[in-house]
C-alpha cells in the first residue's frame, strides 16, 4: 500500500485491548481492518515507523475523538531514542519504495551474509533500520541521530556480542559510480562525521534517490525480529507507566479530541497572512504543489503541507508512548504533542473545550542563573534584548542554543556580550565547566535539562493529586482555559522551591 496524505479519520480500523491505569480498555471499529502480520494468537500491538492513511481520502475532513487505545512506533528522535506508538500489530513497517527491490539486486551477498545467513532475514534487518528513518519526510531536517545500543538491540544475534548493525550501515552506504546508497552519514562543513563518542549519536537519511516518493507498507516476517519489537514495546510502556510526566500524559489522552485537517489549513492561512514565525523562528508557508526547491530561502521557512503529514504522522494510528530520554536530556519526555507544530497544536482540545499553554518566562536562563551564580532574578529575553540592543525574537533563538553550545559556540552567540558583561560570573563558570570536560561540552545543559525536568515532574505531581492532567511539552504545560488559573500558582509555587526565580504565564 502506498502511503499518501489524506483527512480520513483518526482511526486503524482495527481492535485493539490496552490495560491503562488499571482499566482493560476495549475497542472496535467498523472501518474496514488494515491487512495484518500475527506471529501468535494474540497481537495486541503493531511497532512500526509510519502512520497508516487510507489511499482515498474522505470529501470532508472530519474531527477525530481519541478514544482510550494507543498506538505505538518507531522513529528515532536525538535525545529519546526511540519514539513509539500503541498499536495493534508489531509486523507493519513504512519504508520508502524500491529498497528491497534495491537491497536484493544491488547489495553484494557478502555485505547481506554478514548480517545474517538467511538472506531473507537480512534484508528485514536493514528494512527495519531504514523504516527508523521514515519519519524524516515529513520533518523540516532529513536527518535523525539513532542510538548505537538501540540499534544493537534491533540487530544483535541472540547473544552474539558481534555488533550487526554495523553490516547494516556498511549493506545500507554500499554505493558504486553507477549505484547510489540507500542512506547516508550526516558530516558538518569539513566533511566530518558529526559523531561524538558519548556526546552526539551518528545521524542518518535517505539519499536523495530515496527521499522522495511515497512510503510503502511491509510486514516482517522473521519471528526473532518480531519478538525483539515486541520486547522493546513492554519495556517502553513500562518506563512510561513508572514515570510521573509520561503517566500523566497517559491518563490525559483518552480526553483529547484533534483538529480536523480543514481547521488545520484554515489556521494555517489565517497564520501565513501575517507572516508567522516558528520558534525557531522558520516563517511558515504553504508549497502549493511546488517542491521545496521552488524556494530559494527554503531551510528558513516551515511548510504547511508538511507539518499537516508530520501531525498525521505523530497521531493517525494513535499517539507516541511517552519516551523517556537519557541522562543526556535530563530525563525529558517525548511524545506527540512534544514533537508536533506548535501553531497545530494549540488547536487540540481537551474535553471538547479549547486548551491554553501555561510556560514559564526564560526558564533555562534562570536555571542557568541559580546553577552557576548569576546575580539577576526573574531574567526575562525582553531584558537581555533591551541591554543587548538585540531583536526580542533573535534573542528568545539565542537563548534555545546557547548554554547548549561549545565555548567557541557561545563566543559566537549575539548574546554572549550580555553575559560576559552583566553575569561574567555565571559565564565564566559556564565556560570553565565546559573547558574542564571537552568531551562533555553540553554537561551544562544537561544539568538544566535536569533541573527543568524535576521541576516539571513536581508540578505534575501536584496537579495530578488535585485531579487535573494536563499536556506536557518541556518548560510549559498545556490545559484547559479553566485549569490555567490553578495551573500557574502551582507552576509558579514550585519553581521557587527549587530556588529558581522566575513565573509562569498563561498563553
Amino acid at each position: 500500500m502506498v502511503l499518501k496524505h489524506d483527512e480520513s479519520q483518526n482511526n486503524t480500523g482495527q481492535m485493539a485491548m490496552v490495560n491503562c491505569n488499571d482499566k482493560l480498555i476495549n475497542q472496535s471499529s467498523t472501518s474496514t481492518p488494515s491487512p495484518s502480520y500475527s506471529y501468535s494468537s494474540m497481537s495486541p500491538f503493531i511497532y512500526v515507523t509510519d502512520d497508516r492513511i487510507e489511499d482515498k481520502p474522505l470529501e470532508k475532513p472530519v474531527k477525530s475523538r481519541v478514544k482510550e487505545c494507543y498506538d505505538i512506533e518507531m522513529t528515532g528522535e536525538n535525545h529519546t531514542g526511540f519514539p513509539l506508538f500503541f498499536q495493534s500489530n508489531i509486523a507493519t513497517i513504512f519504508i520508502p519504495k524500491k529498497v528491497k527491490t534495491h537491497l536484493e539486486r544491488f547489495v553484494p551477498n557478502q555485505y547481506l551474509k554478514n548480517i545474517d545467513r538467511d538472506k531473507n532475514i537480512a534484508i528485514e534487518k536493514c528494512l527495519a533500520f531504514v523504516s527508523n528513518l521514515s519519519s524524516t519526510y515529513y520533518a523540516d531536517d532529513r536527518f535523525k541521530s539513532l542510538s548505537s545500543t538501540n540499534l544493537d538491540e534491533q540487530s544483535k544475534r541472540g547473544r552474539d556480542n558481534t555488533f550487526v548493525y554495523n553490516h547494516i550501515i556498511k549493506a545500507l552506504t554500499y554505493s558504486t559510480n553507477t549505484i547510489e546508497a540507500i542512506i547516508m552519514v550526516k558530516k558538518n562543513k569539513f566533511g566530518n562525521e558529526t559523531y561524538q563518542e558519548g556526546v552526539v549519536c551518528k545521524e542518518y537519511g535517505f539519499t536523495d534517490a530515496y527521499f522522495k516518493g511515497d512510503l510503502v507498507e511491509y510486514i516482517i516476517k522473521d519471528k526473532g525480529i518480531l519478538q525483539k519489537r515486541n520486547k522493546f514495546f513492554y519495556s517502553q510502556l513500562k518506563k512510561a507507566h513508572d514515570n510521573p510526566i509520561a503517566n500523566n500524559l497517559i491518563s490525559l489522552y483518552s480526553t483529547i479530541e484533534l483538529p480536523s485537517h480543514a481547521e488545520i489549513r484554515l489556521q494555517g492561512k489565517r497564520l501565513t497572512k501575517v507572516n508567522y514565525r516558528t520558534k525557531k523562528g522558520k516563517i511558515l508557508t504553504f508549497l502549493n504543489k511546488h517542491p521545496k526547491s521552488y524556494y530559494k530561502d527554503a531551510s528558513a521557512r516551515s511548510f504547511v503541507e508538511q507539518n499537516i503529514k508530520l501531525f498525521d504522522y505523530l497521531t493517525k494510528r494513535g499517539f507516541m508512548i511517552p519516551i523517556i530520554g537519557t541522562d543526556k536530556s535530563g530525563g525529558r519526555v517525548v511524545d506527540s504533542f512534544t514533537l508536533m507544530p506548535s501553531w497545530i497544536r494549540s488547536l487540540v482540545k481537551i474535553d471538547g473545550k479549547s486548551i491554553v499553554e501555561v510556560d514559564y518566562s526564560a526558564l533555562h536562563p534562570n536555571i542557568a542563573m541559580s546553577l552557576y551564580g548569576g546575580l539577576r532574578k526573574y531574567l526575562t529575553h525582553i531584558q537581555v534584548a533591551e541591554n543587548s540592543n538585540i531583536d526580542l525574537s533573535n534573542v528568545k533563538i539565542a537563548h534555545l542554543s546557547y548554554f547548549n553550545e561549545r565555548v567557541q559556540g557561545m563566543k559566537r552567540s549575539p548574546i554572549y556580550s550580555y553575559y560576559s558583561e552583566s553575569e561574567m560570573v555565571m559565564n565564566e563558570a559556564i565556560i570553565k565547566e565546559k573547558q574542564m570536560s571537552l568531551k562533555e561540552y553540553r554537561i551544562t545543559s544537561m544539568r538544566m535539562f535536569a533541573k527543568e525536568v524535576e521541576i516539571m515532574t513536581e508540578c505534575i505531581k501536584q496537579l495530578n493529586y488535585k485531579g487535573i492532567y494536563v499536556g506536557y511539552v518541556y518548560d510549559s504545560l498545556f490545559c484547559e482555559e479553566s485549569d490555567a488559573k490553578l495551573v500557574a500558582e502551582i507552576m509558579n509555587t514550585v519553581v521557587l522551591k527549587f530556588n529558581v526565580f522566575t513565573t509562569a504565564k498563561i498563553g
